[in-house]
């Protein structure tokens, strides 16, 4: 400079920098007005500085432009049928609300957080032993799987009936895998209502060896109030070369589904689960059985 003078190419420069400063704080307030109308936006951004080429988002609702932000790490809206997914190393699932995450939850089981809100977990697909399902209780319903009601004034088996198990008394009673409505989002699982009196029963057999038993139980949106009953699932394995695997599983009363996870030794065997509560009243309890590897 000389003579107070800028020159013309220091003054350009200049410019140019003003003109991008200006152009960033621009984008990045419009960027933080867009968070405010979808937090999902940040959600998606911190994933992507972890996630790598062999992880898989899925943003549960119809939001393309959430699926182009995680790019270039692989996306997609929806949930799709994930019967086998050897090679991924996670599934991040995004969703508006934490309820609408059920699906993936009735997939895959337990999850990580995410972000606070508990709008994204992840799963740890490969570490998980997650890839592939090897038994899915919703597609065995009188074959693989059947029920009883043991006690009560409903006492007695479920045979099969086209499509459902038709256990004695009240249509409510009869045992169906149908989609159902968890605070709004909907679940394809087990229908399976309880009795005051007794239990209903649930036979396993001919499961194929897994590394993992996954799934989710809730009652459904129709049968939710806030004094409702705690429903327990009580499971029971029996597997080759194994002592019995015992573990429980709760329905708790809230909106929504609760996932569980229970780690198995990869060996063939039979299953039992027992449905009990206090209270049948309006417990529309439904769940998913997946055993997985």
């Amino acid at each position: 400079m000389a003579g107070g003078r800028v020159r013309p190419v220091v003054r350009d420069a200049l410019g140019v920098l003003v003109a991008l400063a200006a152009l960033g704080g621009s984008w990045w307030a419009l960027e933080r007005a867009r968070e405010k109308t979808d937090p999902r936006r940040a959600v998606v951004r911190m994933i992507r500085r972890e996630a790598g080429p062999r992880d898989l988002v899925v943003v549960t609702d119809e939001a393309p432009e959430l699926v182009a932000m995680a790019s270039p790490v692989p996306a997609l809206w929806g949930v799709p049928q994930m019967d086998d997914l050897h090679g991924v190393r996670r599934v991040y699932g995004v969703a508006p609300t934490a309820s609408a995450l059920a699906p993936l939850l009735g997939r895959f089981g337990t999850g990580s957080t995410v972000d606070r809100e508990g709008r994204a977990l992840r799963w740890e697909i490969a570490a998980q032993h997650l890839g592939r399902v090897v038994f899915d209780a919703s597609h065995e319903l009188g074959a693989r799987v059947t029920a009883e009601r043991v006690g009560g004034a409903d006492n007695g088996p479920c045979p099969l009936e086209g499509a459902v198990l038709g256990c004695h008394g009240p249509e409510w009673n009869r045992v169906r895998a149908e989609p159902h409505r968890f605070d709004g989002a909907e679940l394809r699982c087990i229908y399976a209502h309880p009795q005051t009196d007794g239990t209903l029963t649930f036979r396993f057999t001919g499961l194929p060896p897994a590394r993992a038993l996954v799934g989710a139980v809730g009652i459904d949106d129709a049968g939710w109030f806030p004094a409702g009953a705690v429903v327990t699932a009580s499971i029971t394995l029996r597997l080759e070369g194994h002592g019995e695997i015992v573990r429980e599983v709760r329905a708790v009363n809230r909106k929504g589904v609760t996932g569980y996870r229970f780690e198995l030794p990869h060996s063939p065997g039979e299953a039992t689960m027992t449905v009990t509560t206090p209270d049948a009243g309006a417990r529309q309890f439904c769940f998913t059985f997946v055993l997985a590897e």
